[in-house]
């Protein structure tokens, strides 16, 4: 049986993440290694599992295995259409197809934003991690606008504003049915726990989010809403349009499959299978963010129209209802 490997250290310092602490007490394991330990709980602070980011304020005792092996993976760059709106010395404006995803994860270490990424910029933040130069993210299937830092003061400053809620991001999105004319969600959001990679709102636990919401078209088994983000949670506009009834066309994960047919008159059955045929992926649009340019100090704003598989589902609907 393999000898554990454990350090313990008494913690003096303050005001320093755990993962800074550790790279510089550790000289034998790299950053990357001592942030996958942190999230597989191989690294405990006061006993207690922790995130990467923790910052330390001194008094914790932290205890290291430092005997589960972990394989270093680095980022292999790839070269990937990227489609830049905007460029300039601090940052970049992708418009992100849908499909594409934007770091390395489970299932998915090549084609995603972070490979093409580091083909096509040098010394970006972060560039020993998987997530070089990225501030903010998109799901999967979501398309549209995101941002990526070119260098380490950028991703500060950019990653203050969005903590601050200085950068306002709106997304279009078709839903099931027909909402009221606008309305604000406000709930908690937590972690689904029937299912780990999904997430649920709450009345009395979780983090707040708040979205706000309008209705540009409302075609009857099928609406085109606006939606205005107030806060920036996992799945938030997602969850969001779920809780109030009107889940995001194609969102299989949130209620918004092929189920949702029998919910309305069989008048739009046919219609319905042959929307499904156009969209087989969420229905959610990053459409626009703007915010003041941290470094220029005025205000811009990055858009982008909505991607093709959007664009025929609006047509066939204004066409056939």
């Amino acid at each position: 049986m393999k000898k554990k490997q454990v350090k313990t250290f008494d913690v003096e310092e303050s005001k320093i993440r755990i993962d800074n602490y550790l790279s510089l007490k550790i000289e034998d394991a790299s950053r990357t290694k001592i942030k996958k330990l942190i999230l597989d709980g191989q690294i405990l602070v006061d006993g207690q599992q922790v995130k990467p980011s923790m910052v330390l304020s001194g008094g914790e005792r932290i205890i290291c295995d430092l005997s589960v092996k972990i394989e270093e993976s680095f980022l292999e760059p790839e070269e990937i259409d990227l489609q830049i709106i905007y460029e300039d010395e601090h940052f970049v404006a992708i418009n992100k197809p849908a499909g594409m995803v934007v770091h390395p994860g489970n299932g998915n270490s090549s084609g995603t934003l972070a490979n093409g990424l580091i083909h096509y910029f040098n010394n970006l933040p972060n560039s020993d991690g998987f997530r070089p130069g990225i501030v903010h993210r998109l799901d999967k299937d979501t398309s549209g606008v995101i941002l990526v830092a070119k260098t380490d003061d950028s991703h500060h400053r950019l990653s203050k504003l969005f903590k601050e809620r200085k950068i306002k991001k709106v997304y279009e999105s078709i839903v099931w049915g027909s909402p009221n004319s606008s309305g604000k969600i406000e709930s908690f959001i937590k972690r689904d726990k029937r299912n780990k990679t999904a997430f649920k709102t709450s009345e009395i636990d979780g983090k707040k989010a708040v979205t706000r919401y309008e209705v540009v078209d409302d075609y009857g088994a099928l609406s085109k809403v606006v939606l205005y983000p107030e806060t920036g949670r996992t799945h938030q506009l997602r969850v969001h349009m779920k809780s109030i009834g009107h889940p995001i066309f194609s969102d299989d994960k949130y209620s918004g499959g092929v189920q949702m047919i029998k919910s309305f008159h069989t008048k739009y059955t046919s219609l319905l299978k042959r929307t499904f045929k156009i969209a087989s992926r969420q229905m959610l649009h990053a459409s626009s963010i703007s915010f003041t340019h941290p470094f220029l100090n005025k205000r811009v704003e990055f858009s982008v129209d909505n991607p093709l598989d959007m664009q025929n589902l609006i047509k066939l609907w204004k066409d056939e209802v």
